[in-house]
């Protein structure tokens, strides 16, 4: 059986997708804690799902139907778990919002064309990592972040740029940009000690210092 180069990126990136959502949901369920993890980023990132699923169907792109459909379940679940744990609720209308941008460019494509829902679908991943990103540099405890999801999100990155450069797909590139960008900004902040992160956001008087942990 002979594989395409783009088919064998494809399927890595199917497979990592589905991975990369599992870390988070897990830390999520084993610990009973959500302190640094915003809900409204995996609200966004469960709404763009739906919406790259969609997107590939209407492209008949499988390798982009497949890595947006099988990250789905880890996504909600996380999203349902963070909610649940008393997750970070800031920016809840940011989802809702979003789901309305994303409707409307769809209902505009015979008027604008795809190129705006094609710019917006690549953007999406500003959406998950944005407000993951403001929300664990505003906490003093990220001990619910699991670094292991973000690290293989610019993993997952790569190869979907790669797929976009082999099936000239720009939605790919500029998610593959933006994706990269964000985690490493997560990551960052996973790495800076407690003591260094409480120079730069000082620690209410009400927050037990001791008990602040970096991340797993």
């Amino acid at each position: 059986m002979n594989l395409s180069l783009a088919t064998v990126v494809g399927l890595a990136g199917t497979l990592l997708a589905f991975a990369y959502t599992v870390p988070q949901m897990r830390k999520l369920a084993r610990s009973g804690s959500a302190a640094g993890v915003s809900v409204a980023a995996l609200a966004n990132s469960t709404v763009s799902g739906i919406a790259w699923t969609v997107f590939g169907v209407v492209e008949h792109e499988l390798w982009v139907i497949l890595p947006a459909l099988l990250a789905l379940p880890g996504t909600a679940g996380a999203l349902v778990l963070a909610w649940r744990r008393g997750g970070n609720r800031d920016r809840l209308w940011l989802p809702v919002v979003w789901a309305g941008v994303i409707a409307t460019l769809t209902a505009l494509v015979p008027v604008l064309g795809s190129r705006p829902i094609i710019v917006a679908l690549g953007c999406s991943i500003t959406l998950m990592v944005a407000p993951a990103a403001v929300t664990a540099w505003r906490s003093h405890d990220v001990s619910a972040i699991a670094a292991s999801a973000w690290a293989m999100l610019i993993v997952d990155a790569m190869l979907a740029g790669a797929y976009g450069l082999l099936a000239d797909i720009d939605a790919n590139l500029i998610y593959a940009l933006v994706a990269t960008s964000g985690a490493a900004l997560i990551l960052a902040r996973l790495a800076v000690p407690p003591h260094v992160h409480a120079r730069i956001v000082p620690i209410p008087d009400d927050v037990d210092r001791d008990g602040l942990s970096l991340a797993a």
